[in-house]
């Protein structure tokens, strides 16, 4: 299925549902902008390029035509075998994953006397997840590797603010501890408590 996005239309913006696409003609800006104002260029999507990577259901940049442009859906199978083929599209998909790392954590850290602490952790431990798939590695489990002191500096929060936090957040059934770390149980009540930021 094709879709047009005229000169200076977006094609997708933070918050909307993760949709692969890949550019039939035409020409895209990829960019983010960051809690700060600052505009980062990501790249520019020429046709046979596929944009939209990332893990997170929702995409965190935004892709703005510069030229009448014609789009279409790439499925979830299509990308794997385009991914067999292009080992490019593979780095492209971990660049997008450190993305969405930044972003959470941009999110998280951003005005952190009005972000609840709880709010902050979950997003990241979000952040966390969506990082944490090397093969065989489960994304929900979040490695005793990673110290309360490391992700108190992280979130430039004490280690008393994010054991409450962590206790909130396991109060609410979104993480529970494992022997090996601490285990993301229910994925949708963290995101609830992490778009409370």
């Amino acid at each position: 299925m094709l879709q047009n996005v005229a000169t200076g239309a977006t094609l997708f913006q933070p918050g909307d549902r993760r949709t692969l696409y890949r550019i039939e003609s035409g020409a895209l800006c990829h960019y983010m902008l960051w809690s700060d104002g600052r505009h980062d260029v990501i790249e520019f999507a020429f046709p046979g390029d596929i944009v939209g990577l990332g893990h997170l259901s929702y995409h965190v940049s935004t892709a703005q035509a510069m030229v009448d442009t014609v789009v279409s859906l790439v499925s979830d199978e299509e990308f794997e075998s385009a991914s067999d083929r292009d080992d490019r599209l593979s780095f492209r998909l971990a660049s997008a994953v450190e993305r969405e790392f930044e972003h959470l954590r941009d999110k998280s850290l951003s005005g952190p006397g009005h972000v609840p602490a709880a709010a902050r952790v979950a997003n990241f431990l979000l952040a966390l997840s969506a990082m944490n798939t090397p093969e065989g590695r489960d994304p929900r489990e979040i490695s005793d590797d990673i110290t309360a002191g490391f992700v108190a500096e992280q979130l430039n929060m004490s280690i008393e603010k994010l054991g409450a936090a962590l206790l909130l957040l396991k109060k609410e059934g979104a993480v529970r501890e494992t022997p090996s770390g601490l285990r993301i149980i229910d994925t949708a009540t963290l995101q609830k408590v992490a778009d409370a930021a």
